[in-house]
Parts: structure tokens; C-alpha cells; sequence
């Protein structure tokens, strides 16, 4: 699991493996599965967590999820020192922002360029780790699918 922090959002990228036995269409569960990892959160990285919570789950069956949560401003909740939610879900494929097209194994990766920037989706899942090659992105990444050039690379 990675953690990125700002002032108001909170923002966590989980591996595929550490979320496989998570029911993300049953609500119950889900919410329970939040209060308790924002409460390891707490412990662990001793951030502030209490109040209401936007939670935007983005879900790519493959990679894993990120989850983004963003603190509402709502006293009521800060007081008595809870942790209340509102979850979104949304399905999306995830790629990865790269520089280098020759540094990856791109045989085992479609390739897309999109407005002079290149992009690499996994074809299947397997263990390579392509945050060491690039910046994962996960919102609109259907757009960079469909309008972008599919690249094929000549071995």
C-alpha cells in the first residue's frame, strides 16, 4: 500500500493481492472494511482521522485500487470524534504515464500515445510492477484508450 497526504485528501494506492476478498458491491462490508483500515491509518501513520468522508474507490480488476478519500467539512462529526462515509465506486483501467518506451517489457503491455504523451496498459495480470516505470493514472483513462493511437512496437 502506498499513502499520499494533502491538506484535505488522503490519497491510498492498493495492490490487487491486498484487496482480492473485498465484496466492493456490498455497502455493509465495504463500509466496515474503511472504518477499519482508516483506523490502522490513524495508528500507524498518526494521521488525524475523524469526521465525514467523500471515499472515491477506483477499481481496476487487474492492478488494484485507489482509493481516494476527501475530508468534508462538517463539525458535528469532528466532535464526537467519528468517522463517518459516503462511498463511490468506479470501475476504470488503470496505465501507467512512461518516458522511456524501451526501459519496460512492453511486450506483455499495450501502448497508447495521447496528446504527446505516452501511456502503458497491462495486457494480463502477472507480477511486473509498473509504478517503478511510471505515473499511475486512473481518472478518465477511457478517453486515453479511445481516442489515443494504439502503438505496435516491431521486435
Amino acid at each position: 500500500m502506498r499513502i499520499e497526504q494533502f491538506d484535505n485528501k488522503i490519497i491510498l494506492i492498493i495492490k490487487n493481492k491486498e484487496v482480492e476478498d473485498i465484496d466492493f458491491d456490498n455497502p455493509i462490508k465495504l463500509e466496515k472494511y474503511f472504518k477499519e483500515k482508516l483506523l490502522k491509518l490513524k495508528d500507524i501513520y498518526n494521521i488525524d482521522i475523524k469526521g465525514f468522508y467523500n471515499i472515491i474507490i477506483y477499481l481496476d480488476y487487474k492492478e488494484g485500487i485507489v482509493i481516494e478519500l476527501e475530508k468534508e467539512d462538517i463539525d458535528y462529526y469532528d466532535a464526537f470524534h467519528q468517522i463517518e462515509m459516503r462511498i463511490i465506486k468506479e470501475e476504470t483501467t488503470f496505465l501507467y504515464e512512461i518516458t522511456d518506451i524501451f526501459s519496460i517489457p512492453y511486450q506483455s503491455l499495450d501502448i497508447y500515445t495521447y496528446l504527446d504523451k505516452i501511456y502503458a496498459k497491462r495486457k494480463e495480470k502477472e507480477v511486473l510492477e509498473l509504478y517503478e516505470f511510471g505515473k499511475l493514472i486512473y481518472k478518465d483513462t477511457d478517453k486515453i484508450i479511445k481516442n489515443g493511437n494504439k502503438m505496435t512496437i516491431l521486435q
